[in-house]
């Protein structure tokens, strides 16, 4: 508004020079044409002067045509004025209705938003993550898919544990399988399974995480090597004058090197640890018994720890930034007992460089 109100003054000071000057050609004239009637000027010069007063008056009405167009740039640049503080007291009023609530607290990441800067409709603002009801997935085979379902066909919810290896350090969360993907992928084998954690301390989106699933439990199965099935899934038995015969049995799981069997005719019976070429049903054999007992499960291995060696770690877990509190918490105490799990030291000080 204020330069098109300057461009009228200006238009309107052309204007008055322009008719100024037209006045001027005019009176030029009027001595032009009262000399020729005394037969003292010439009919040129007459006309000289009459063409020079057209073109004075020609200029005046361009610069009032000029003045004109400066009064409807005023007018406009008015309009374009009162349109943008509707516009803005509009945007007011909107910003003081518009409230975006979250339905559940958490923290934003991703975040795309800058004072000031319009919103469009569906427009994706931040992402909003929730610590309290994180996720994991993981994929697993179709064959241990296939046992995580029940007779109806359904997923069951399996319990889950889930390990995050923080500067050495084990950060566990408890969980339950929730759901499996509706397919496979392209390009991809097994099946995607999704778990929700509880009490995931410490963990974040996008962390890489160590899943156990705790599976069914097999009632009536026995354990066998691997070695002493055949792929008809028979085994052979230690039977009269320690004859072999063998045993139909059915095949429930593999694991690693063992296999979990289920038949009622092994029980109490002695079974061929590895199978032979040699091996058949009616030969006679010379049983060679282990005298060795059954190994317990090993316990962790506990070290007990020099003042200076357990200085050096502990001054590393507290100096450590990105552990988090409950974790650090954790493992200061169990670095203040008197014995101290040998895989954990040797999992810090391999952080440490020692």
């Amino acid at each position: 508004v204020r330069d098109a109100q300057r461009g009228l003054v200006l238009a309107r000071d052309e204007e008055a020079t322009s008719q100024d000057q037209a006045d001027l050609r005019k009176r030029a004239y009027g001595r032009q044409v009262d000399l020729a009637a005394r037969g003292v000027g010439t009919a040129a010069a007459v006309e000289t002067a009459e063409l020079a007063a057209v073109s004075a008056r020609q200029s005046v009405l361009s610069r009032r045509q000029a003045v004109t167009q400066a009064e409807a740039r005023i007018d406009q640049a008015q309009t374009r004025l009162a349109r943008a503080r509707i516009a803005l007291r509009e945007a007011e009023r909107n910003l003081t209705d518009t409230i975006l609530q979250a339905p559940f607290a958490g923290t934003l990441s991703e975040v795309n938003l800058v004072q000031g800067r319009l919103v469009s409709a569906n427009e994706k603002l931040a992402v909003l993550i929730d610590a309290d009801a994180l996720e994991v997935s993981f994929r697993v085979s179709t064959a241990q898919y296939a046992r995580l379902l029940d007779a109806a066909g359904d997923l069951l919810p399996a319990p889950v544990n889930a390990t995050l290896d923080v500067s050495g350090i084990d950060l566990t969360a408890q969980g339950i399988i929730t759901r499996a993907s509706a397919a496979a992928g392209e390009g991809q084998t097994g099946r995607l399974v999704f778990a929700r954690l509880n009490g995931a301390l410490g963990f974040k989106p996008g962390d890489f995480v160590t899943v156990r699933v705790q599976e069914p439990a097999l009632e009536s199965v026995m354990r066998l090597p691997a070695s002493a099935i055949n792929s008809e899934n028979s085994v052979l038995v230690l039977g009269p004058k320690n004859r072999l015969e063998a045993v139909q049995v059915i095949l429930m799981r593999r694991q690693g090197d063992d296999v979990l069997v289920r038949s009622v005719d092994l029980i109490g019976r002695e079974v061929v640890e590895a199978r032979s070429p040699l091996l058949g049903v009616g030969i006679a054999v010379r049983p060679l018994r282990s005298k060795e007992p059954i190994a317990a499960p090993n316990e962790p291995e506990m070290l007990e720890l020099s003042a200076e060696r357990r200085a050096k770690l502990v001054a590393f877990i507290e100096g450590n930034q990105r552990m988090p509190t409950e974790a650090k918490a954790r493992v200061l105490a169990r670095l203040n007992e008197p014995r101290v799990p040998a895989r954990m030291v040797a999992r810090l000080e391999e952080r440490m460089g020692g």
